[in-house]
């Protein structure tokens, strides 16, 4: 009698009945995983009798969450430079301003002073997010986990606490496959000590033979952990090589995926998703149904009539009356923001996969992607090597895995980008800030006290308009540009002409793509005209709009 064991169609390849099954997207859950602690500390606050309060707070926490969009969405460029750092600008880095926090995506040497010399508080990092793991997009991590590390030591310490009373305060860290071998070793090498509790979450690729790839480091290896880290997740992509949701919409409002897009390593961009926000409720219809059913209100336990419309809109269950009447919650038509953030890259076509799956998906708001080469007109040459083709510059670039201004111009008319900011700038570029204070790299940023518009960098459509008229909002920069010599100020036209190069260069791209007819006409409908583009600096800020709610 032939075992089950060996019963099987033998008419399948012998390398399809071996193969292993694939895993599922993410690791089981450890006890410890949920109070965001190791195992050595869920030891230690058993011993002291301090586990039960923390699960406790973490049921309630978890039963009040709702989805709640953030009201700021706002942008800082901390460093724009492509490879090496330049006097006018740093590598790599950007960070999300969210409301009350902040999330950092890569961070390149000296991200730590760059970010010190701008409105944002460091501690308020929360969350970091890793392209690819050239240096420099991640020589910074380590140095800035070390500094937040050190600032909440000092808060600890004054307040008495226990480092791991509160299951929120950590920083939680998301990358390809390597990134936490990189932050391990580093931190075990430097020993590098800190009461900064950290989570590192590896994003690892399914491949095209269905079979899962390794990751570098086992997340419950032996003596792997750092004394200050949590046990981290091993997020695995779908079988089309995305990985959807790796931050839940309903965690902050914002939900985060990624894609993988090709570069020289293993590189992903990620895109975020902000909620819709709910319509505002139609007070003179619901004020008389209120007045009428006031006792049946208070009845409920709410002391005040409006309290059952904070319920109804945080829970978004209907409620009904004794009367027949039922309050439905508002609907949530207004679409939120969508902000597309890439990495090193010369084709990011998963990411146009990952915004096609998603019904409610019409355009991207803010689309940041690297420009690292650009056709230089001969207007503004400097060395005679830069006059070369839109060909000859795309063929150097997709050899080193980079991209052009023209391409990125191209890729944001595929997804449908209403903004486009082009990153990563070859060290040929200056900013336009240094070349009004060529004597130090930068003018003082504006203090977090001010906010008026006036007294801060913003983004324009263009640095110079076609006039090649220096067009700076920053008024102490415009001041200082009024004091320099006419002979001078014909240098730093000339300078900030390469700017507004790479930005027509761009729009070339774009237009184009639309000749090309890239989109389906029912979906070229919705595009706009054409998508302001404008060329980033270090430090420049912005607040990212909300949508048209009639888009």
């Amino acid at each position: 009698m032939i075992s089950s064991f060996f019963k099987c169609n033998l008419s399948q390849p012998i390398h399809q009945l071996i193969r292993p099954r694939p895993r599922p997207k993410r690791i089981l859950q450890r006890p410890w995983t949920k109070y965001n602690l190791n195992p050595h500390q869920i030891s230690q606050l058993q011993q002291q009798g301090s586990l039960p309060k923390m699960e406790k707070r973490i049921r309630s926490s978890d039963s009040n969450r709702s989805i709640n969009p953030p009201n700021d969405f706002e942008i800082t460029f901390l460093g724009t430079s492509a490879g090496k750092p330049t006097i006018q600008r740093n590598p790599s880095s950007l960070a999300l301003r969210m409301d009350g926090q902040i999330w950092m995506f890569d961070c390149g040497e000296a991200t730590t002073h760059q970010i010190m010399r701008t409105n944002l508080k460091p501690s308020n990092v929360t969350k970091i997010f890793i392209t690819h793991l050239h240096g420099d997009h991640v020589l910074g991590l380590i140095s800035f986990l070390s500094h937040i590390g050190d600032r909440a030591d000092a808060d600890l310490t004054s307040k008495n606490q226990h480092p791991f009373c509160d299951p929120s305060e950590v920083v939680e860290i998301f990358g390809p496959s390597g990134i936490r071998e990189f932050v391990r070793s580093t931190l075990r090498l430097t020993k590098t000590h800190s009461l900064l509790k950290i989570k590192v979450n590896e994003l690892l690729r399914y491949s095209k033979d269905q079979v899962y790839t390794p990751s570098l480091s086992n997340p419950t290896g032996s003596g792997r952990l750092w004394h200050n880290e949590i046990l981290g997740e091993d997020i695995w992509s779908d079988q089309n090589g995305l990985w959807k949701d790796v931050i839940p919409i309903n965690q902050c409002g914002v939900s985060v995926s990624a894609a993988p897009i090709q570069h020289t390593i293993d590189c992903v961009g990620y895109l975020l998703t902000e909620a819709n926000r709910r319509e505002k409720f139609d007070m003179v219809k619901l004020k008389p149904i209120l007045e009428q059913h006031a006792d049946e209100i208070k009845q409920m336990g709410f002391k005040v009539l409006p309290a059952i419309l904070s319920q109804l809109e945080k829970t978004r269950k209907p409620i009904s009356f004794s009367t027949g009447v039922t309050l439905q919650p508002p609907r949530l038509s207004i679409r939120g923001r969508r902000v597309m953030i890439l990495g090193d890259t010369c084709d990011p076509s998963a990411m146009v996969s990952l915004v096609e799956r998603d019904p409610e998906f019409q355009s991207i708001d803010l689309l940041v992607h690297e420009s690292t080469g650009t056709v230089v007109p001969d207007a503004h040459e400097r060395k005679q090597e830069d006059c070369q083709s839109e060909s000859q510059v795309a063929s150097k670039m997709r050899e080193r895995g980079h991209s052009t201004s023209f391409m990125a111009g191209q890729f944001a008319h595929r997804v449908r980008a209403t903004r486009l900011v082009l990153n990563h700038l070859g060290g040929k570029f200056p900013a336009p800030q240094a070349a009004l204070c060529p004597s130090k790299a930068f003018p003082p940023f504006p203090s977090s006290s001010s906010s008026s518009p006036s007294s801060s960098v913003c983004a324009q459509s263009s640095i110079i308009d076609d006039q090649n008229a220096v067009k700076i909002v920053h008024a102490e920069v415009w001041k200082k540009f009024e004091e320099i010599e006419p002979g001078r100020r014909a240098k730093i036209v000339d300078e900030l002409g390469w700017l507004k190069a790479v930005e027509n260069d761009a729009l070339q791209g774009w237009r184009a793509a639309a000749r090309n007819r890239t989109l389906p006409q029912s979906r070229a409908s919705n595009l706009p005209a054409q998508p302001l583009v404008s060329v980033a600096y270090d430090f420049l800020q912005f607040k990212v709009p909300r949508p048209d709610p009639h888009s």
